[in-house]
């Protein structure tokens, strides 16, 4: 008899946190919205009857993860607290469940790394950050390794400064070192690793892979956030560059009837207006959109245009 292979370790559908009643296409039935399935390599996303995850063909790529607009589809790893973890040394190394015995940290798939989270990364580390992709051309993850290459080249040409982001490919060139303090800061590194430790722990153990909230209830994608907390650190000329890449803009021509439905359906609450003024077009609010159309999509008076 042949011998059994082990299947190879991936993610999976728990590594995903879905809150179905943020997808465009739920909020409103005629949206056009497909980032979530056009990305996903194995077709274990399904928008045909809600948005659905089939648990049988994901692998937990999180890729899908990467491009949602609304923040219907995130990753439960803690991006802060592994940040936090890679920061303790000079040329860390983020890796994925496979390669995270030698790496300062890591999520379930590198593919979930969305152009904001490396940002991020490259704005609040030093030196040179090392992406393990050891294992990744024989996981059936691989199809994600493109997406990221793709995503590196654009924000180094995006912003050449901050830290020096590289792919990995080969263990021998992986300079992996574990996290070292001088006697003064032993304990003061301890105790940050234990509260670290400990606000992980209770994130996840409280964390549900499917979430429900009421339709009206706004708020922004973690990767949003994560982009506006970069936002408040940079420089004029940099910031100005980040928001022509990353947010939207709306004009609302003179054909608004002042309805007021587009600031019911904005997931995001870049759209909103006040009581005394409803009888005028929404205010809108650039840091809080982005970009998904959605407004567009449901004005009946084609009176928004977005930029």
């Amino acid at each position: 008899m042949p011998e059994k292979t082990e299947p190879i370790r991936t993610g999976s559908r728990d590594d995903l946190r879905l809150e179905a009643s943020r997808c465009l296409r739920i909020r409103f039935s005629a949206s056009q919205c497909d980032h979530c399935s056009a990305i996903c390599p194995k077709e274990a996303v399904s928008l045909e009857d809600g948005l659905v995850i089939d648990s049988n063909c994901c692998s937990g790529c999180l890729l899908c993860t990467s491009v949602c607009p609304s923040g219907a589809l995130e990753f439960s790893a803690d991006v802060l607290a592994c940040l936090a973890q890679l920061s303790k040394v000079t040329e860390p190394v983020l890796g994925c469940c496979r390669t995270k015995e030698r790496a300062n940290g890591w999520i379930a798939c590198l593919g979930g790394l969305s152009s904001e989270h490396l940002l991020t990364l490259k704005q609040r580390l030093t030196g040179q950050l090392t992406l393990n992709i050891s294992l990744c051309s024989a996981c059936p993850n691989s199809a994600m390794l493109r997406q990221l290459q793709r995503r590196l080249q654009d924000l180094a040409a995006l912003l050449p400064t901050g830290c020096n982001i590289i792919m990995a490919e080969s263990v021998e060139t992986i300079r992996f070192q574990e996290e070292t303090v001088d006697r003064r800061s032993f304990f003061k590194s301890f105790r940050s690793s234990l509260f670290q430790t400990a606000a992980v722990v209770l994130s996840q153990s409280s964390e549900q892979t499917e979430k429900r909230s009421d339709y009206t209830s706004k708020r922004l994608p973690a990767r949003r956030e994560l982009l506006n907390r970069v936002l408040e650190t940079t420089g004029q000329a940099t910031t100005e560059t980040l928001q022509k890449r990353f947010f939207g803009n709306i004009c609302i021509s003179e054909n608004c009837t002042a309805c007021q439905g587009c600031v019911a359906i904005c997931p995001t609450g870049a759209l909103s207006t006040k009581e005394e003024q409803a009888d005028t077009p929404p205010a809108f609010e650039t840091a809080r959109c982005t970009a998904c159309g959605l407004c567009v999509e449901f004005c009946l008076d084609e009176a928004i245009i977005l930029h």
